[in-house]
């Protein structure tokens, strides 16, 4: 797609790359949807590619299919810069997506500039990438072998089944597109995302400080495709009327007239290569070349290009460090739902908007994008909404600090509980687990199907104490209790069973374990101890098909094996007797001289 325009007399031929672009953004879309559909058609399909996936690698040393996606990215951002970024990226797409159709709606956001959240992204790169790798030094364990898993392995590297597995429900990911590809735009202006957030941003923009492929000022001022390239040379002055076109179509807020007249070059890694920079030249002297890296020339302040002021003093700057953190510790995995870059995204955001907030107090005239929030001293009503709105958020945050520290504490002491062989040190800490995640089932927001998981662990170690310390009616109800509150739980109706057994109640302890079984078929000790009752009952053949089912699910079960055998001594061969009776005193040696069943 091109155009051909006279400029000067002479005809300059324009290429447009916007259709393009958004043509393969689409085409991203669309592979994403297909890629999904072979998993849903086909049960199986390539695990998803998912750059963070890059850390199962670095710390497992799993091969993902994601990190193969991020080496293949990062070896062409070494040869022609951050193409990848705005002609491959998902999110970006969202991104422009949403600043054309702000657009469109006569939005016009503009960009801020930040002196310290810029250096977000590198931390989260050091964070996700390089720390891990630390930690594993200063423990002296040594790098993990690349190696190549199934699903069976709980991790497949390339072919899998489980397509979801690092990727969060819909709802989040629809909420978290929102946040990044939206929200972020219309408050801090076009890919802002990229600049205070994104991760694999920074490390594309350190390989792009390598990159030889740049935008150049084309000396002989023909062309303007960007296809040939040109020589923009390394310094000195070129052609350039200095128009600042180029810098006004530029998404990314590079001053790219100023730097093709002092470089040669755009030597800015923030440069993302969507080309509407060659696209704009009404005379064609910018294309796409190959020349001498940039390295660090863009950190230079000393080479006469006027960069836009920054919009916040150092004391705001400071309030907006301190809010990205406590929205980062707060959100970050609250509920096991809010993921990573999100909450980089709500950091940068909350920063933004309680330091526009408090500028209400301090100063006579303040703006929110087309809303005049504050004239002449006098907060006007959309200052008021704002106002509020902000606040609910801090409240909102407030809030989930509670909740955060609850989860934080009882996830803790369950994970201890895990670890833990003393019976009264674990019944301490099953206590305190709960305790917190009590409260965090009852006060907050949201309640997770892994949450209701553990509580249900938890509640029925903590009935099992009352069982052992001799309270076999209260333990009785509480796990009634418990079958109520999780009816899908397995174990609460074995526990049940076991209690109402020791209770000589046979009937109704059948009635638990069978009500066990429905609700998993796996459970070996289930089998096991319905035959046993059945057994008591002299129900010999229907116990006979308990023992069997439960050496079938576990080969190695012994007591199943015992029991079994013993059995078989009234209805069975010798021989399968005596196999019996070896397999249950090779699984346990010494534990079966006994003439009676052990249940």
């Amino acid at each position: 797609m091109g155009s051909l325009e006279v400029h000067d007399g002479e005809p300059v031929r324009r290429r447009e790359y916007g259709p393009w672009r958004a043509g393969v953004l689409v085409g991203v879309y669309v592979l994403m949807g297909l890629h999904i559909a072979h998993w849903k058609l086909n049960g199986t399909t390539l695990a998803p590619l998912e750059l963070n996936e890059v850390m199962y690698t670095l710390e497992l040393g799993i091969l993902t299919a994601g990190f193969i996606l991020m080496l293949v990215a990062m070896v062409s951002v070494l040869v022609v810069g951050r193409f990848f970024c705005s002609w491959g990226c998902h999110i970006l797409a969202l991104q422009d997506l949403s600043a054309w159709l702000l657009w469109k709606v006569g939005i016009r956001p503009k960009p801020v500039r930040m002196r310290s959240l810029v250096l977000v992204p590198l931390g989260a790169m050091l964070y996700m990438f390089v720390w891990p790798q630390v930690e594993r030094l200063i423990a002296g364990n040594p790098m993990p072998a690349l190696h190549i898993t199934t699903d069976e392995s709980g991790w497949a590297s390339f072919m899998t089944d489980d397509f979801w597995r690092n990727l969060p429900g819909v709802g989040v990911m629809v909420f978290t597109f929102f946040v990044v590809g939206f929200v972020i735009i219309y408050l801090l202006g076009s890919r802002s995302f990229c600049k205070y957030a994104c991760p694999y941003g920074a490390l594309f923009s350190l390989g792009d400080r390598l990159a030889p492929g740049k935008i150049v000022a084309r000396r002989d001022g023909g062309g303007g495709d960007g296809g040939d390239g040109g020589d923009g040379g390394d310094g000195g002055m070129v052609d350039c009327s200095s128009c600042g076109i180029c810098t006004a179509k530029c998404s990314s807020g590079i001053q790219v007239h100023q730097e093709l007249t002092m470089y040669g070059k755009v030597v800015d890694p923030a440069c993302l290569k969507d080309l509407d920079c060659i696209s704009s030249c009404p005379e064609g002297k910018i294309g796409f070349g190959f020349t001498m890296p940039a390295f660090f020339t863009s950190l230079k302040r000393d080479d006469g290009i006027k960069r836009p002021r920054y919009d916040f003093t150092l004391w705001e700057e400071a309030i907006l460090v301190g809010v990205f953190f406590v929205v980062l510790f707060v959100y970050r995995g609250l509920y096991g739902l809010v993921p990573f870059l999100c909450t980089l995204a709500l950091g940068v955001i909350g920063g933004y908007a309680v330091v526009t907030c408090l500028r209400l107090w301090w100063m006579p005239h303040v703006r929110l994008n087309k809303f005049q929030l504050k004239i002449k001293g006098k907060v006007s009503r959309s200052g008021l909404v704002f106002g509020l709105l902000v606040v609910s958020g801090v409240g909102l945050t407030a809030h989930s600090s509670v909740i955060r520290y609850h989860e934080y504490a009882g996830w803790k002491a369950a994970g201890l509980v895990d670890h833990t062989e003393g019976i009264d040190e674990r019944d301490v800490g099953v206590e305190v687990a709960l305790s917190h995640l009590l409260f965090t089932k009852r006060w907050g927001l949201y309640v997770g199907d892994e949450l209701i998981e553990k509580l249900g662990e938890l509640e029925i170690l903590a009935a099992q104490s009352m069982a052992r310390g001799g309270d076999s009616a209260g333990a009785l109800g509480r796990f009634e209790e418990l079958a109520v509150l999780y009816p899908e739980v397995a174990l609460v109706r074995y526990n049940m069973g076991v209690l109402l057994a020791m209770d000589g109640r046979y009937d109704e302890a059948i009635s638990a374990y069978d009500q066990s079984l429905e609700l998993d078929q796996m459970h070996v000790d289930s089998w096991n101890n319905v035959g046993y009752l059945l057994a008591m009952k002299e129900q010999y053949e229907q116990a006979e098909y308990c023992f069997r089912a439960a050496i079938e699910r576990d080969p190695d079960f012994a007591h199943a094996h015992y029991n079994l055998a013993r059995l078989l001594v009234y209805s069975g061969s010798p021989e399968e007797v005596e196999y019996h009776l070896g397999r249950a005193a090779e699984l346990d040696p010494g534990a079966y001289g006994q003439s009676a069943f052990q249940p």
